[in-house]
């Protein structure tokens, strides 16, 4: 009995015991249930959605850049990371070491990477190689290089690699408005941009992905009948059409880089072209700048042995620095000289001079600072009585230090702000700066910035405080875009021209742009004049007087033309060139050949004075330059104007000059083109051109079609008449830099044969030389030029 009670009673524990596991069980599955449907219900219906669903992403093509004309200055391209599954990489035809050979020669990888990725034997499992299902080979190949790689492994019947495209973008042009474009990079997942209007309008040209979430079978992967796909198309990037012209930008980039190899300024050269009454930037250079398309390659300016030796990281240091940055909207510099237009406004705007009042050029003394004429400073005598109109031209720092304290501190200032200087412009590029200016001036403060001096402004902030003088007194906002565009070219939006603020009465800007004239035609900006078109400006050359740079000068010059009927307004700046004795009317030539080649592509008639006929006509020695540094030699050789050019690819600013062509006995006009060459260059390898036909044509024309193909022309006959022969046959190969003779008569039938006999020109002796230049027809001395010494 007590056996069978304790056999029950064992059976009713193992029952209890049973059922109490199986309880706990349930209890566990209950709370498990719970806890994935309710507590963890977004992350296990995720997982599950994982393996039922799947996402295919479609890109977005970024939008283009376009210039004015609709040429495309940005656009979209391919490059292609080469991928291989290293056991699967074989060949019925090649071994593995001519695998490994064509991928050295076709892929530009190192032998050794290769032999690190393709296993010996792709069935040994004691290999690690055979353990990795995929791999990298190399980025950013090549479309050509990918396409012939592909083609070589079909035909040798290598299998195993892939191709995976990465977007990328493509500079049509290279280094054209690099600042300006900027660039974009991928970073893996898209194109961002970077820098210039790539960076600033990232957004619109980045466009949206799209993408298809689609039911999927487990085991095949296709999509389930019947399941209803999520999908979002891609949606393109916008397009920006921007206000600058390929045409202008070229000529502004051209006339920027000759000043540049001319004068090789420390901290380089900007220039800005723009439409004076919408703001419209036309055209912005900075040097040095850049290729788009290799951002990261050795730059302009660079010379190949200083570039060699420098380490990775300080060709990134010096890149960033110095290319990469718009020196036009971030650099900072005194402004000189052309600060005094803009003080004549405000003392006219407050009827408290006019242009025959008669000032003292003496120094005058404030807070114990003595200011004086650059006259005064180089010649220890100054200009005496003069009007405002004289002391305009003269470029007379007392005259607008006495204007400014009639104006005072309070109001003075006051303009100052409302001309935008102490504000950005807001223009529509990336990394604006803006000068500095005191937060609390006195009145020597004032009376230094009356002349430009004691405060700094950016190109931009200094050209858009001009267009206010030349439009009739509106502040604008400059703008490089002018259009937004979907991908079917459909505006979406446009940049409408943008006022400020009105600065100055419409009779106070014209009375100043009278002034203005007149420093080109009879002043200190005379390099800045152009033949037929009618040029106002203004020059300045600002000192810096302590530290290391002491004595370099900051050269500029603003400008607009034509004078009677505005289309331009230019700005040059040549920040601190080496040579110490160059002055201002480096920056006025400069302006001088943009303004011509702009007015020339814009078809703006040119209205030829009878005095400018003389003028263009007027002959100049070459200088003797032999033994001097290429940018010595270039500097020397422009005095009257003329234009270098280097005469073999491997010169750069320190290289020494051994002659010239055409050589120091000749003469040229003005506008014309010295090839520059060093030792050792032969006559079988100097630089050579054709020379153009130039039937028909006129005297400037003539020259201009000279100047295109690198040549030189001289004129005989009637000046206004046409061309009726020239000495050298059309599309014969001459030396670059040869003179051609075209003789021009009236209304005569043109001479279709056109080789004539030379005109004999008679130079007179040495002795009748005076700089360089014939003494019949010189041009005022260099030292002339009022803002040669003007800084304080």
């Amino acid at each position: 009995m007590d056996r069978e009670t304790k056999s029950a009673r064992s059976a009713r524990y193992a029952i209890a015991a049973v059922f109490a596991v199986v309880l706990i069980g349930f209890a566990y599955l209950t709370y498990k249930l719970y806890d994935i449907t309710v507590n963890n219900y977004e992350v296990y219906a995720h997982a599950a959605a994982n393996q039922q669903w799947s996402l295919l992403t479609y890109s977005a093509d970024r939008g283009m850049i376009y210039d004015a004309n609709g040429m495309p200055l940005a656009s979209n391209t391919y490059d292609y990371t080469v991928v291989c599954s290293p056991s699967l990489v074989t060949s019925s035809m090649l071994t593995r070491d001519q695998i490994i050979e064509a991928c050295v020669s076709y892929l530009g990888v190192t032998y050794e990477k290769m032999d690190g990725i393709l296993p010996l034997d792709p069935e040994d499992k004691e290999d690690p190689r055979n353990d990795v299902a995929g791999c990298d080979v190399t980025k950013n190949v090549p479309a050509e290089v990918k396409e012939a790689f592909e083609a070589y492994c079909k035909e040798n019947k290598i299998k195993g690699f892939g191709y995976v495209a990465v977007p990328q973008r493509y500079y049509n042009y290279g280094s054209l408005a690099s600042q300006v474009i900027g660039y974009a990079h991928n970073d893996g997942e898209s194109l961002k941009g970077v820098y210039g209007l790539e960076a600033y309008y990232n957004g619109l040209l980045s466009g949206t992905d799209g993408y298809r979430y689609s039911e999927t079978d487990e085991i095949t992967g296709g999509v389930l009948p019947y399941s209803e796909a999520t999908a979002q198309a891609a949606s393109d990037g916008y397009n920006i059409v921007t206000n600058i012209d390929l045409n202008i930008q070229r000529i502004a980039e051209e006339a920027a880089r000759e000043a540049y190899q001319k004068y090789n300024p420390i901290d380089g050269v900007c220039a800005i072209v723009m439409d004076p009454y919408t703001g419209a930037v036309l055209a912005m250079v900075s040097l040095p700048d850049y290729d788009l398309n290799n951002p990261y390659a050795m730059p302009y300016g660079m010379g190949e042995l200083e570039w060699q030796m420098m380490s990775d990281e300080d060709r990134v240091n010096y890149i960033m620095s110095n290319c990469w940055r718009n020196r036009c909207i971030s650099d900072t510099y005194e402004p000189g000289s052309t600060f005094k237009s803009l003080t004549t406004c405000m003392a006219f705007e407050e009827n408290l001079t006019t242009e025959d009042e008669v000032f003292s050029d003496a120094p005058i003394e404030i807070s114990g600072y003595a200011i004086s004429c650059w006259l005064q400073k180089s010649h220890s005598y100054n200009h005496g009585d003069e009007t405002l109109t004289k002391a305009f031209e003269n470029s007379c720092n007392p005259i607008f230090a006495q204007l400014a304290r009639r104006i005072g501190i309070s109001k003075y200032y006051s303009y100052v702000r409302m001309l935008g200087f102490y504000d950005i412009t807001g223009i529509d590029l990336p990394a604006e700066g803006k000068g500095i200016f005191h937060t609390d001036p006195q009145e020597l403060d004032m009376c230094c910035l009356s002349f430009g001096e004691s405060a700094t402004v950016t190109p931009i902030q200094l050209i858009m405080s001009y267009c206010a003088i030349i439009n009739g007194g509106d502040l604008m906002v400059p703008h490089i875009a002018h259009y937004i565009t979907d991908s079917e070219g459909n505006v979406v939006d446009e940049i409408e021209p943008e006022v400020v603020r009105t600065v100055f009465s419409d009779q106070t800007c014209a009375r100043v742009r009278t002034l203005m004239e007149g420093v080109v035609s009879d002043g200190t900006g005379s390099a800045g004049r152009v033949a037929g078109y009618s040029v106002a400006g203004k020059t300045s050359t600002s000192t810096i007087e302590t530290g290391e740079l002491r004595g370099c000068h900051v050269l500029s010059f603003s400008c607009y033309a034509p004078s009677n009927d505005p289309k331009i307004a230019v700005l040059v700046v040549i920040n601190k060139p080496a040579d110490h004795s160059v002055g201002s009317s480096s920056a006025a030539s400069t302006a001088a050949k943009i303004v011509e080649g702009t007015l020339t592509y814009m078809g703006v008639e040119r209205v030829f004075t009878e005095d400018e006929y003389d003028e263009l006509l007027v002959q100049y020695y070459v200088q003797k330059v032999d033994g001097m540094t290429a940018s010595e030699a270039a500097s020397r050789v422009s005095t009257n104007g003329l234009s270098t050019i280097y005469g073999t690819i491997d010169m750069d600013s320190e290289t020494i000059v051994a002659r010239t062509y055409p050589s120091y006995t000749e003469t040229l006009y003005k506008t014309g083109v010295v090839i520059l060459y060093p030792e050792g260059v032969t006559e079988d390898q100097m630089l050579t051109t054709r020379v153009p036909n130039m039937s028909g044509m006129s005297a400037i024309e003539c020259i201009e079609a000279c100047l295109d193909l690198n040549l030189n022309c001289k004129i005989s006959g009637e000046v206004t008449g046409v061309c009726t022969g020239q000495s050298v046959a059309a599309g014969t190969e001459v030396l670059a830099g040869e003179i051609i003779h075209v003789t021009l008569e009236f209304n005569a039938p043109v001479n279709q044969t056109t080789e004539t006999e030379a005109t004999t020109y008679q130079t007179g002796g040495v002795a009748g030389q005076e700089d360089g230049v014939l003494v019949e027809t010189t041009l005022p001395p260099e030292t002339e030029d009022g803002d040669e010494e003007e800084s304080n």
